[in-house]
């Protein structure tokens, strides 16, 4: 787990519903009928240990290149979680002290989570 400030933490946790409603707009374009849980585990996994937003979003782009996601679905998650950057420093600058960089990594790790959940409604739960 990366150390926020607890502040920051706090300011993340209080707009949980957005990165739900972040996590529906990301697994919406997942292949029907296929379970990407796996990978998206994966994807989180790799957020949840790296400080390195280029990390992760390298390792999409790999798991795409792979075949193990669709590539257009791999280019679009990218770019949408990418985009997360804005929200992360809008954030930091609310919170004396607190990295932009590491808050962006912590809500993309908080979205994968919420798409892994998603996803599973819509392959096992839901419609």
């Amino acid at each position: 787990m990366r150390t926020l400030d607890p502040i920051a933490r706090q300011k993340i946790a209080a707009l949980d519903d957005e990165w739900v409603r972040e996590a529906r707009r990301l697994t919406e374009d997942l292949k029907a009928g296929e379970d990407k849980r796996r990978q998206l585990r994966n994807i989180q996994d790799v957020a949840e240990a790296s400080n390195s937003w280029a990390a992760v979003e390298l390792f999409i782009r790999y798991q795409g290149a792979r075949g193990e996601l669709e590539r257009e679905w791999a280019e679009s998650a990218a770019n949408q979680l990418g985009n997360l950057k804005k929200r992360a420093e809008e954030i930091a600058s609310q919170v004396k002290g607190a990295d932009a960089k590491s808050i962006h990594m912590e809500i993309v790790s908080r979205v994968l989570g919420y798409a892994v959940r998603w996803h599973t409604w819509d392959k096992k739960g839901g419609s």
